[in-house]
């Protein structure tokens, strides 16, 4: 790790361990504690196997772990912004650290979500990865890999299916209604409603849920291939031809998206890797690779990096990019380079500037130091903090165990 490199991730650390012993106004994964505790914890686990000295010690963790506990009645239900991601940080630490503090309450917070399931009360009205159903699927799936005995992801299906739109000749979509967008650019777009193509919000992020839960085996297996199938066949429609894009931001709005996580052909690119997983369908794989040949091949100005964020920055892009196609290094190399890390304008100057930094794992420097601190050590944490974003065939490469 470069001098620089190693500078900003023990900045970051630093940080987070100053904000980790302050008040919490933010306990969620995308932007509050759970993330950041989750990134201390993988920040320590890389710099204890480079030989550093840990930073955390049990007692300290075992204190924030049960902090984090307490405020669960706090939030709603939700994968990034809610509940399911309290528990999710919460059960990886107790998984890697032993803990033994966690699943007891998971399993009480778990019949509570099986219950609103059923009744259909309680839930959150959105179909999407960040804070809808989605998200949910994805922290049920994870849940039964644990050993968790209650059908979550079955559950979770339904309410998915009940919402999807089918079209008649076998595909499936979910449609963003107008209200659930007014006051967003998207909503200035779409005064109507839209169908939402994101991972973050989209179609991409209910294909890469889905395909996540048949991936693990979760239950509800029958229904899930048939949602994953029908969701494949309207992407395929919704596909642009002949432009430097292949997907926009919605179905209803032509032209292409910027490169990034959360919209755009990469985040795409990544869902249907996961579905090639799935469906052990090397067609699918064919897809991803097109639409990453289509990347490799736009001017970089066209790919619309703003910052360098896990979910739309261009050092995020260039995670997930190593994630999906490891050989396309140079590809990803290019990206990186459009945020420089050293120099009077570089992101370890403007961190050391910045006071009260973003410390987010969505939006700030929690994700930025771990994806450096990844990328240099050529190593990949025990703790599973990524599983979140389905970032491919990364989002498998933990199976996740009961704690002992």
């Amino acid at each position: 790790m470069s001098p620089a490199q190693l500078r900003l991730v023990e900045t970051v650390r630093g940080h987070l361990r100053r904000a980790l012993d302050q008040d919490w106004r933010d306990a969620t994964y995308a932007r509050g504690a759970a993330g950041q505790l989750l990134a201390l914890a993988a920040l320590d686990e890389l710099a204890v196997a480079r030989g550093a000295p840990p930073s955390l010690d049990a007692g300290w963790l075992a204190e924030r772990l049960a902090r984090l506990l307490s405020q669960l009645p706090r939030y709603p239900h939700g994968l990034f912004q809610g509940v399911q991601g309290l528990l999710f940080a919460a059960l990886e630490l107790d998984r890697v650290h032993a803990l033994g503090m966690a699943e007891e309450m998971a399993r009480d917070a778990d019949e509570h979500l099986m219950d609103c399931l059923r009744r259909g009360e309680g839930l959150p009205e959105h179909f999407d990865l960040i804070g809808g159903l989605s998200g949910l699927l994805v922290y049920a799936a994870y849940r039964e890999q644990q050993g968790g005995d209650l059908p979550l992801a079955e559950a979770c299906l339904r309410r998915l299916a009940a919402q999807a739109r089918p079209d008649g000749t076998g595909g499936l979509s979910w449609f963003t209604p107008a209200a659930w967008i007014r006051g967003f650019p998207m909503g200035d777009v779409h005064p109507t409603g839209c169908t939402d193509l994101g991972v973050a919000h989209g179609q991409a992020g209910v294909l890469a849920a889905l395909a996540y839960a048949q991936t693990v085996g979760a239950s509800g297996a029958a229904q899930g291939r048939e949602l994953l199938l029908g969701s494949l066949q309207t992407l395929r429609r919704h596909e642009q031809q002949g432009g430097p894009a292949h997907f926009g931001v919605a179905a209803e709005e032509a032209g292409g998206s910027r490169c990034a996580w959360c919209y755009g052909d990469l985040g795409m690119a990544a869902a249907l890797q996961l579905s090639a997983q799935a469906l052990a369908d090397p067609g699918l794989e064919a897809w991803v690779e097109r639409l990453l040949q289509s990347l490799s091949r736009r001017p970089l100005p066209s790919l619309g990096f703003s910052d360098a964020w896990l979910c739309h920055g261009s050092i995020g892009s260039a995670w997930l990019l190593r994630q999906l196609a490891p050989q396309r290094a140079e590809m990803a190399a290019r990206f990186q380079r459009q945020h420089a890390l050293e120099g009077e304008g570089g992101l370890l100057a403007a961190l050391e500037a910045d006071a009260a930094p973003d410390l987010s794992l969505l939006e700030g420097h929690a994700g930025l130091a771990l994806v450096l601190a990844e990328l240099q050590q050529d190593l990949t944490p025990a703790l599973h903090w990524s599983l979140p974003f389905l970032a491919g065939r990364r989002a498998l490469q933990a199976r996740a165990t009961a704690p002992a």
